[in-house]
């Protein structure tokens, strides 16, 4: 069935019920479904008559649930995976596929995950408790020492990051292969997206240790990360494009003035404007981000 191209239509009725006569008989995938929000999911969409796969690396939880839901007949399967493996995740969508009824993937909810409770080294910063040991831990308890900021510093396992993004870009290219629809460019947009979540992140703290955050998104300018015949492809469809030396004036700015900290700088094509903020708070549909929105923007915004 065809879907609709992408166009923001305002904010979804939440007041709407589901329609599970839509979902009964479905194939579904779900990750992290062992415990938490993704047990959840897991126990709906199985009363709501979907065959569900769900895969977690808690393997004896995971057993406990399939137990209890396939109880009165087969319903669900559970694999145990670690996202973050391919030959895992691959493994995984080929039995939900082969052990679906309907022999198909249908839905994936790419819901697995861990946060800053499980130990990743990355929040191990070095010297971050120097300033105010007892503000810190009680924001976040679960982190470990940290190092000594004279001393060497030590590499993060990035486990977060492993699981994340790495294990959620596993599901994903699997869910398309699947379906059969693989659109461009998504690795990259992805990479960069999280990275804007990232500094948005860590500008809540680093002014704590004297240390400003900025983040630099050039959007079509002329450089080595596209080929000649890419950057011609978007050219000959009307895209303009900025210099390197746009952006570099944004790097210099942002290093000379220290008034300027937790801001995402975007330096656009000369024909809309050289350099703007843009608010990190604030997403703006893609229909709203016209040129003449693009020309009336000339200050920092943080």
């Amino acid at each position: 069935m065809a879907v609709n191209r992408y166009a923001y239509n305002g904010p979804i009725d939440h007041t709407i019920a589901p329609q599970l006569e839509n979902i009964r008989g479905k194939s579904v995938i779900i990750t992290g479904g062992a415990n938490g929000m993704g047990e959840a999911f897991v126990r709906d969409f199985v009363a709501a008559g979907a065959w569900v796969t769900f895969a977690d690396v808690n393997e004896e939880r995971g057993k406990i649930v399939e137990a209890e839901l396939n109880a009165d007949g087969q319903k669900c399967v559970f694999i145990k995976c670690d996202i973050r493996d391919w030959d895992q995740q691959k493994a995984m969508f080929e039995k939900a596929k082969s052990s679906s009824p309907s022999n198909s993937v249908d839905v994936v909810i790419a819901n697995a995950g861990i946060s800053r409770s499980s130990g990743d080294s990355l929040w191990n910063l070095d010297g971050v408790y120097s300033l105010n040991p007892l503000q810190i831990w009680w924001k976040s308890p679960e982190l470990t020492a940290p190092t000594d900021p004279n001393g060497e510093p030590t590499k993060p396992d990035l486990n977060i990051v492993r699981v994340n993004i790495d294990g959620t870009f596993y599901t994903w290219k699997l869910a398309v292969h699947y379906f059969r629809q693989q659109p461009g460019n998504w690795e990259y947009t992805g990479t960069k997206y999280a990275l804007r979540g990232f500094m948005r992140t860590v500008r809540r703290s680093s002014h704590e240790q004297a240390i400003r955050i900025n983040y630099v998104a050039p959007c079509w300018i002329k450089s080595a990360i596209r080929t000649a015949e890419y950057e011609k492809w978007l050219v000959d469809r009307g895209v303009e494009f900025g210099e390197q030396k746009d952006v570099s004036s944004c790097m210099l700015r942002i290093a000379t003035d220290r008034s300027i900290t937790g801001c995402d700088d975007k330096g656009d094509d000369r024909g809309l404007t050289t350099s703007y903020n843009y608010n990190l708070n604030v997403t703006l549909p893609e229909d709203d981000r016209t040129p003449e929105y693009f020309r009336n923007i000339t200050s920092w915004r943080c």
